[in-house]
């Protein structure tokens, strides 16, 4: 084999591309309203197993300033989380937890602290059994260890047809969260 200089050239820019290509990357999002600024930037590390992202809103009326940051980390056995929000009033809440691998499908344990500083514990699975049965619940339950909600999802399959059964529940005097408005436009 001949070894000419080009022909190095090639190889060493090719051994120095892969560490590079491994290396963390960055994206950033801007948005410039009538009401608000916000800037978004994710980063992710392959090597680490870390996806990190961090966001600001501001206010553009008072200058007042929402802030999150939810980081997630890969783990031999699924992956762990971690979301912090702040809000224009100064109010904050959080979420931890981690998810782990099954051999059907996976399970999900965690906190919560609402921004009035009450906390919660999280609890979810899911799995399929490879024959066209899949399963999923969510569960959300108070200091006391009373359910406030539930959801279960039961989806078979068979014969071309497709059943899924959704059973709901929810403490009396507990209200679904507001979900934030997008702005139109």
């Amino acid at each position: 084999m001949f070894k000419t200089p080009l022909m190095i050239a090639s190889l060493s820019a090719l051994a120095l591309a892969a560490p590079l290509g491994a290396q963390e990357k960055s994206r950033t999002k801007t948005y410039e309203g009538e009401k608000y600024t916000a800037t978004q930037t994710t980063t992710v590390n392959r090597d680490t197993g870390t996806a990190t992202r961090t966001g600001v809103a501001v206010n553009n009326d008072n200058g007042k300033t929402a802030t999150s940051i939810a980081v997630r980390q890969r783990t031999d056995t699924g992956s762990t989380v971690s979301v912090t929000r702040t809000g224009t009033q100064g109010r904050t809440r959080s979420l931890e937890g981690e998810r782990v691998r099954t051999e059907t499908g996976s399970t999900f344990t965690g906190s919560a602290t609402g921004r009035g500083g009450n906390s919660y514990r999280l609890e979810g699975s899911r799995s399929r059994d490879g024959q066209g049965t899949s399963q999923a619940s969510q569960r959300v339950t108070n200091s006391a260890g009373e359910t406030l909600a539930s959801r279960d999802r039961l989806t078979t399959r068979g014969n071309g047809q497709v059943s899924t059964t959704v059973t709901k529940t929810r403490a009396e005097g507990v209200s679904r969260p507001p979900r934030a408005r997008r702005p139109r436009g």
